[in-house]
């Protein structure tokens, strides 16, 4: 059985790509980091972390641009 690549939790199903995750670290800055194409994500870390972390990026271009 595969394996959340943020929580570790047991995933039930083939699980979420989670490329974009981003969260505040204890220093509280902003940690992005790197997965592998083949590493996957649960749901629930997909809603706390990857979809608000593409938001966040997403917003983060716009406001270079």
């Amino acid at each position: 059985m595969a394996k959340c690549c943020i929580c570790g939790c047991n995933l039930p199903d083939y699980g979420n790509n989670p490329d974009g995750a981003c969260w505040l670290n204890k220093k509280g800055e902003i940690e992005e980091p790197t997965f592998d194409p083949e590493d996957r994500c649960c749901d629930e870390c997909n809603t706390r972390y990857v979809i608000p972390g593409r938001i966040y990026k997403m917003n983060k271009e716009k406001r270079r641009g």
